[in-house]
């Protein structure tokens, strides 16, 4: 309580433009110093002059026991503990309106540092989906996952990827990058696998114009997969899982482009924009890049 005391002081008294650890933003009390700047104000007084009573009747006492000083008159003594009540009484419904505005207001600001597009998760995640550029549309019943690392076709166990689970392959996810393109063919590809059917890399454009085109994600499980069975002997991929491969494959979805327009390519398990069913308890994708074939 001191503490904050003393920070509201010294940004109140710190010269304009100087640099302080410590500001009412940081506090979370900006709002109520620029609505209710009064509220801040009786809370240092009434600290204040709580703290001074009870000190001032606190040496008085030690004097009395230590250095035999006359007591207190009876009108000191009722000043005194008027001072200390009625100051108590203010402060404590202050200091609780203060902590509740600064709760109120950092509260948000915990919320939005683990927070992406809305969706609570955990900071791995966000910085993934932040510096890979990905919009997270859709993300229900997939407990909490959205991106991991572990079981990497390499078997890299720190490189991260995109990934859903639900035990009852409830979960609904869409993951889309949007890149604006000229006329021409284009080829996104990546690597992914899933547990079973119903989970599509997809392309189209914002313009609709080139249609929805969708390829199954191969369903191996977590072993085996098609770039663990094309790849040579010895290499990191035929290692990978002890020899066993994590279930990945390659997936390359094509579409042509006619005008200039922005390309929408991603991962989804959502059956109202597959049109088609979904039965798998989990699936992970990882590497999207985008090739140009040829212009129209």
């Amino acid at each position: 309580m001191i503490m904050l005391a003393m920070d509201i002081i010294g940004v109140r008294m710190a010269p304009e433009g100087m640099e302080l650890p410590f500001t009412f933003k940081k506090l979370g009390l900006d709002a109520m110093e620029a609505s209710n700047p009064g509220v801040l104000t009786t809370y240092v007084f009434t600290l204040a002059t709580t703290l001074l009573a009870a000190i001032y009747a606190l040496l008085h006492a030690i004097g009395r026991a230590t250095f035999n000083i006359a007591p207190m008159k009876r009108i000191e003594q009722i000043a005194v503990g008027a001072i200390f009540v009625v100051s108590l009484c203010v402060l404590l419904p202050t200091t609780k309106r203060i902590f509740d505005a600064t709760e109120k207001a950092l509260v948000p600001q915990d919320e939005d540092r683990n927070t992406y597009m809305g969706t609570q998760m955990d900071e791995f995640s966000k910085n993934y989906l932040i510096k890979n550029g990905w919009t997270l549309v859709k993300h229900e019943h997939c407990n909490d996952n959205y991106v991991r690392k572990g079981e990497y076709y390499t078997g890299d166990t720190e490189h991260a990827y995109l990934d859903a689970w639900n035990p009852a392959g409830q979960q609904v996810y869409h993951a889309e990058k949007r890149m604006p393109v000229e006329p021409g063919t284009y080829r996104i590809i990546c690597s992914a696998r899933a547990e079973g059917n119903g989970c599509y890399i997809f392309a189209t454009t914002t313009s609709k114009k080139s249609g929805l085109k969708l390829v199954e994600v191969p369903h191996y499980g977590n072993s085996g997969g098609e770039l663990w069975e094309n790849a040579p002997e010895g290499s990191d991929i035929k290692e990978a899982n002890n020899g066993e491969g994590f279930g990945w494959s390659k997936v390359v979805v094509t579409i042509e482009v006619k005008d200039d327009d922005t390309l929408v390519f991603g991962v989804t398990t959502d059956k109202s924009f597959t049109g088609k069913a979904y039965n798998s308890k989990w699936f992970s994708a990882a590497d999207f890049e985008v090739e140009r074939l040829n212009m129209n």
